[in-house]
């Protein structure tokens, strides 16, 4: 029978399940209203501390001026100020927990849909979610994963994991990838996160060793200037596409890559059309001298 246990059940043994609510507009109204409380306790603590400085009793008017006096003889500002106190300890708490949360990832969408059908299927959780709770995944925008592997991704594992494995869950090669034949006890196929990974790190390794080699043996090649050029713009936006794919870098880190690739195919480029010059004038200049040794011997044979 499905209830809360199964539910738990499933989320233990699949991690990419473990989907909760950020409820950040009640958060956000939470922090709002404290804000409310400590402006109008302020203004409170404000108003009794001018009473007490115009008060005519001298140990009132320098309550400002000692704290143990303040301890000692303030009454209600002391406890306005204790109260303030703890308001903000209780605010500063609560920003900090919110901005956490703020920071933790979002669950992809073929992990929360794989939840949504889930709770539908009869063999999952069978709609045993009633009025209110049966919606609490239904807002995309306001849900968090605790799941370590949301964190790890790069582009191109996420575009296998959400879009490749979805559309061909059927193919030998990806059949390779899951723990399991026919599914688990939850109905849920496990595709295995180790060996997906490990065969999109091996890619990455031989784009990376592909990439480089394959641009200096295209530009070796490449006599005409203007080709040169845009074979430098065609294999400078392969690396720069193939580095935010497989890579977790930054834009400024794309950049400067992007940038230190261009400048070293151009200077690469100048230095092999050299070379290659310089190879055809010396074969150039070989056959010169080679039709000019020809035409010297042959005056010296009709001279004689």
């Amino acid at each position: 029978m499905a209830s809360y246990n199964k539910l738990a059940t499933l989320m233990g043994e699949h991690q990419d399940m473990v989907t909760f609510r950020k409820f950040q507009r009640s958060n956000a109204k939470s922090l709002l209203y404290m804000q409310a409380e400590i402006l109008h306790l302020e203004n409170e603590l404000a108003h009794i501390e001018s009473e007490d400085r115009m008060s005519e009793d001298k140990t009132r008017s320098t309550l400002h001026e000692s704290v143990f006096n303040l301890k000692e003889y303030g009454g209600i500002q002391w406890k306005r100020v204790l109260e303030l106190r703890e308001k903000l300890e209780s605010y500063n708490k609560a920003l900090i927990l919110f901005s956490r949360v703020q920071l933790l990832p979002t669950p992809s969408v073929r992990d929360l849909r794989t939840l949504q059908e889930w709770l539908d299927r009869p063999e999952g959780g069978d709609f045993f979610l009633q009025g209110r709770e049966a919606d609490v995944w239904d807002d995309d925008h306001d849900v968090l994963t605790l799941s370590p592997r949301q964190g790890e991704r790069d582009g191109l594992t996420g575009f296998v994991n959400d879009s490749v494995i979805p559309c061909c869950p059927r193919l030998s090669l990806l059949n390779q990838l899951k723990s399991s034949r026919n599914g688990d006890a939850n109905g849920v196929w496990h595709y295995r996160y180790d060996r997906m990974t490990a065969a999109i790190s091996l890619l990455s390794i031989i784009l990376s060793s592909l990439l480089p080699s394959t641009s200096i043996f295209v530009l070796f090649f490449l006599a005409n200037p203007v080709a040169r050029l845009a074979a430098i713009i065609v294999f400078t936006t392969i690396f720069s596409s193939a580095l935010f794919l497989t890579t977790k870098a930054r834009r400024i880190e794309v950049f400067a890559a992007t940038t230190a690739w261009g400048s070293r195919a151009s200077s690469s480029s100048y230095r092999e059309a050299d070379s290659c010059d310089y190879f055809v004038d010396s074969l150039r200049f070989r056959q010169y001298s080679s039709e000019a040794r020809v035409s010297v011997q042959l005056d010296h044979y009709q001279h004689l």
